[in-house]
């Protein structure tokens, strides 16, 4: 198919694209559910036979099937609604790029939302295990009430990018177990730029952790990965509560750098409680470290206790420092 590049939506489309990722080598991919109001004026845009570089899809999983790996296909969701999956993806295509197209740059509320069906028995919204491939401007929704759906991203990959990117359960019905995550990562090499891990709209009751380092890739660590100017928050009634925890000392492997994270415990009306400490390493974690710099917490009376390889500089909350490394700025 051949996008209308006259138009000014095909321009809008073509240079929203390029600013995100660059030149396209692959095939350009459309999302944009069939009762979507821009979905009639989208269709129009398209000429030609269905095989061709640009494509509109009503789904993601049709769009991601189209995908082929390993050349550079971009992906472009409709930021207007709910991209909503019958169940969770198992990403394992590489070099596939996923663009959120509400205008970008939201640290929460991103218009361009993938979330579960009420009835998914899947453990995961996306896990993805490719290499290299990006997501940007993308609100991740774990809205499943089945036990099994205790995640929203598993994240085994090497080498991917989340940039403005938000990680919820749209539903609390798992939220009073303890293993439930928004977010199971042993990443190789990721990057998470500018993105939102948990919510203070729902509560959780109960001493489970929102960012778990964990294996999700059998025998690959949480290694040489980059957080920037990353948010973590929960609203809880049990003050044991965490918002980054690693599961076992043989989850982190090489340097980990945190920059700038914020970490930050809800007091509400709907429960919300501080928490007693942010965060929880793991004992006789010897492999690799976790570095945080410029560190900020709110609500939160000890930021991490067990200290094994964790390491602070710069602004230090007061709490922070039991037993933990620290460089002051």
């Amino acid at each position: 198919m051949i996008l209308n590049l006259n138009s000014g939506y095909g321009q809008l489309l073509a240079n929203q694209i390029a600013a995100s990722v660059g030149p396209v080598m692959g095939k350009i991919l459309i999302v944009c559910p069939s009762t979507d109001a821009n979905y009639d004026r989208l269709s129009q845009l398209f000429v030609g036979d269905t095989e061709g570089e640009v494509r509109l899809f009503t789904t993601l999983e049709a769009a991601y099937t189209a995908a082929t790996s390993n050349q550079n296909d971009v992906i472009c969701l409709m930021g207007t609604g709910s991209h909503q999956l019958a169940a969770g993806i198992a990403w394992s295509k590489s070099r596939v790029h996923v663009i959120g197209f509400d205008g970008g740059d939201r640290l929460v509320q991103q218009g361009a939302k993938v979330t579960t069906v009420t009835g998914d028995a899947t453990a995961y919204t996306v896990k993805v295990t490719g290499t290299r491939n990006t997501f940007e401007n993308v609100k991740f929704i774990q809205n499943s009430a089945e036990a099994t759906a205790l995640t929203v991203l598993q994240e085994g990959a090497e080498g991917s990018v989340y940039k403005n990117c938000s990680f919820v359960f749209g539903v609390n019905d798992n939220l009073g177990g303890t293993t439930a995550h928004e977010v199971v990562s042993g990443s190789d090499s990721a990057t998470f730029l500018n993105c939102t891990f948990g919510s203070d709209t729902l509560l959780t009751s109960a001493a489970r952790s929102v960012f778990t380092i964990d294996q999700v890739t059998t025998s690959q660590e949480f290694k040489s990965n980059i957080l920037k100017d990353c948010i973590w928050m929960v609203s809880s009634s049990d003050a044991d509560a965490l918002l980054l925890e690693v599961a076992a000392n043989t989850d982190v492997l090489y340097t980990n750098l945190f920059i700038n994270p914020i970490m930050m415990a809800s007091i509400d009306t709907a429960g919300g409680i501080a928490l007693t400490v942010g965060a929880a390493s793991a004992g006789s974690l010897v492999k690799g470290t976790l570095n945080f710099a410029n560190l900020a917490t709110f609500n939160i009376a000890s930021f991490m206790t067990t200290s094994d390889q964790v390491k602070i500089t710069g602004n230090i909350p007061i709490a922070a420092t039991s037993g933990i490394s620290v460089t002051p700025a």
